[in-house]
């Protein structure tokens, strides 16, 4: 058999080829790479902005939900339920109850403070003392705090910063497994994290 030569011009030819057909390779595994990890990254960026703008857009409907309290004593109608802005004082709600009577004393009272959901306010006659602690909020944390285990969707939006979605996630958490044994399992619960959950610890229980 005769032998066969190939030039040295052939051989770089061909060794200049095969590099450009592995560059090309290469330059389509990588664009292909980058695409993915583009296409990720937005994914990622995009779920962060959509789960940013439910939870303002829940925290905006939280905020125009109003509170209800009770308001008692000495004022022109006492005995009432009246619904009061997020925001609203101890002040707004003797107002809505018609005002304080002449012979209340409003000096027992924090005009300033902030009014809570379910809270009974109390307003003395003078020379009357209210009980330590009455008409404040820590009076009423311990009868308001939400039961995560048994409490209803509505119950649940009553928490602070806690909308439909979350109500919904928390239901379905306890569906799937079971009651939660203490309130830091609710940061099982997709969305809640510990921010979150520092908002409404000291509103809920399990038991």
């Amino acid at each position: 058999m005769g032998k066969i030569y190939i030039s040295k011009n052939h051989l770089v030819k061909a060794c200049v080829i095969a590099l450009i057909i592995l560059a090309g390779v290469v330059w389509q595994y990588t664009s292909k790479e980058n695409e993915v990890i583009e296409w990720e990254e937005a994914s990622i960026l995009h779920e962060t902005e959509e789960s940013k703008a439910q939870q303002e857009t829940e925290e905006s409907k939280l905020q125009d939900q109003p509170v209800g309290v009770h308001v008692t004593g000495a004022v022109a109608h006492p005995d009432q339920v009246y619904y009061l802005k997020q925001g609203a004082r101890i002040e707004d709600a003797i107002q809505k109850a018609g005002g304080a009577l002449e012979e209340a004393d409003l000096s027992q009272l924090n005009l300033a403070d902030y009014v809570t959901d379910g809270q009974r306010i109390y307003v003395p006659l003078l020379g009357e003392t209210i009980e330590k602690g009455q008409n404040t909020m820590e009076e009423n944390q311990e009868t308001l705090l939400t039961n995560i285990n048994l409490a209803t969707k509505i119950e649940l939006l009553s928490l602070p910063g806690i909308g439909e979605t979350y109500a919904d996630r928390i239901i379905q958490y306890r569906e799937e497994y079971g009651a939660f044994e203490t309130i830091e399992d609710l940061m099982k619960v997709k969305g809640i994290g510990e921010s979150k959950f520092n908002d409404i610890k000291d509103k809920i229980t399990v038991d």
